[in-house]
């Protein structure tokens, strides 16, 4: 059992200038020793060897009484936690339990400021944002931004979801050089935003349950998984495929604009690199390119807890070779790296470039660099007759229903390169039947 009593330090860095120590309650358990520091200082002297107040000190008696009440407090947890529990139980974790069970709210469990602090630790960009709109979302329903996790329940996310699905908002259409409204317009909020904001939430909750409860140690703080009882609006993911004539309309035409003509072909490259994202295109460096190949891992399954990454490699074929040399002057896309000097530069000026191809060849599209990798994976199977567990592999998904399988067999890159050499020949296919 766990032993509490009231100490204080005499070395020279414990005592104030004034000459008072602050008091601490040391607690002894499994061997080794923790200290809570407490709100009251005193003079060493006036604390005797047994941990109490010195009758000498004019509030002995008040002081004897709020430190007895809170070594209570500390072995009423102990007492809760129950002496099979606490036998498992370092110092330092019962120090810990100690903290969180008997400070002001010691009850209350601010859903909100974990889930700040998650999104501040967060690395990328595009998933803080993901949390911070989720729960910013939720806070605004709430009306409150001081939520107690175990008010999280199955009739709140209920509700929730009811209450985005009635909301409507407001979209406005302002002219870019006057700023004078153009259109006004409400509409209801997409299932898919509601399905992002619901996953947005259940990832963070998790991550509480997960922070809260230790189920070693028969912790639970967060009982509830409220998320398994609701019914999560299905996201169907819109569509962003080019037919192959629109594709070598993009690749040959010339624009009004240096940056529309930028963008052409980097969403060209994009293509002929199998739809390879954005950021990885930007991060592509000499190191990169071996042996006539692009070799690059995905960013996007690029984290700590991902053991299933696997190293892309693609041929340079002759179309993407044109383009490399074009931007590239002693290292791989050294022209792009010096006029945009960061990757969320190099995006917006692509994107707005493709903005503005979508304009002038009257697509009807808001054309983005997500298209090109879209427009290579539908081509790939409706107009190349690519199968679809080999599309998947060219575009770096992890097919989990073969990971076994994918042990014990070797990488056949070959697999890319006829693939992909057998979408681009239908744009030479249809540029030989145009000349």
């Amino acid at each position: 059992m766990a032993t509490y009593k009231a100490i204080v330090f005499t070395g020279g860095k414990h005592i104030k200038q004034d000459g008072t120590a602050n008091i601490k309650i040391r607690i002894y358990h499994n061997g080794s020793a923790q200290y809570i520091s407490t709100n009251h200082y005193i003079n060493p002297e006036l604390m005797g060897d047994d941990g109490t107040i010195l009758p000498s000190y004019s509030d002995a008696e008040l002081l004897n009484y709020d430190l007895g009440e809170l070594i209570q407090q500390y072995r009423k947890v102990s007492l809760k936690l129950g002496s099979q529990r606490l036998s498992k139980m370092t110092s330092s974790e019962l120090k810990e339990e100690l903290l969180n069970n008997t400070g002001t709210d010691s009850e209350f469990i601010d859903f909100v400021m974990f889930a700040n602090n998650i999104i501040s630790k967060t690395v990328k960009r595009k998933t803080a944002e993901w949390y911070q709109n989720s729960l910013n979302s939720f806070i605004s329903f709430i009306k409150n931004d001081r939520i107690d996790a175990k008010d999280i329940t199955v009739r709140i996310l209920e509700d929730y979801i009811r209450y985005l699905s009635e909301k409507k908002i407001i979209i406005e259409k302002k002219d870019k050089k006057t700023g004078r409204l153009i259109s006004r317009m409400e509409r209801y909020i997409e299932p898919g935003t509601i399905s992002n904001y619901i996953r947005g939430l259940r990832t963070l909750y998790n991550k509480a349950r997960k922070h809260f409860n230790n189920e070693d140690l028969d912790i639970i703080k967060i009982p509830y998984a409220p998320f398994n009882r609701i019914v999560i609006p299905q996201y169907r993911r819109k569509r962003k495929n080019l037919s192959v004539e629109d594709i070598i309309r993009i690749r040959d035409n010339e624009y009004c604009t240096g940056r529309a003509n930028m963008a052409r072909d980097m969403f060209m490259m994009m293509f002929y690199l199998m739809g390879i994202n954005i950021n990885d295109l930007y991060k592509l460096g000499t190191e990169h390119m071996v042996y006539g190949r692009i070799i690059y891992e995905r960013s996007k399954t690029d984290t700590s807890s991902n053991n299933d990454r696997f190293p892309l490699s693609i041929k340079i074929e002759p179309e993407l070779q044109e383009l490399l040399d074009r931007y590239s002057g002693g290292s791989l896309l050294s022209y792009i790296k010096v006029k945009y000097c960061c990757l969320n530069n190099f995006l917006r000026a692509v994107n707005i470039g493709l903005k503005q191809i979508s304009k002038e060849l009257n697509l009807g599209v808001p054309l983005s660099t997500n298209w090109a990798r879209h427009s290579w994976a539908s081509i790939a199977r409706n107009k190349a007759g690519i199968n679809k567990a080999d599309i998947d592999f060219c575009l770096g998904h992890v097919n989990h229903d073969y990971k076994m399988a994918d042990i014990y067999i070797d990488i056949d890159y070959s697999i890319y390169d006829k693939a992909n050499r057998t979408v681009l020949d239908l744009l030479q296919k249809k540029e030989e039947k145009k000349g």
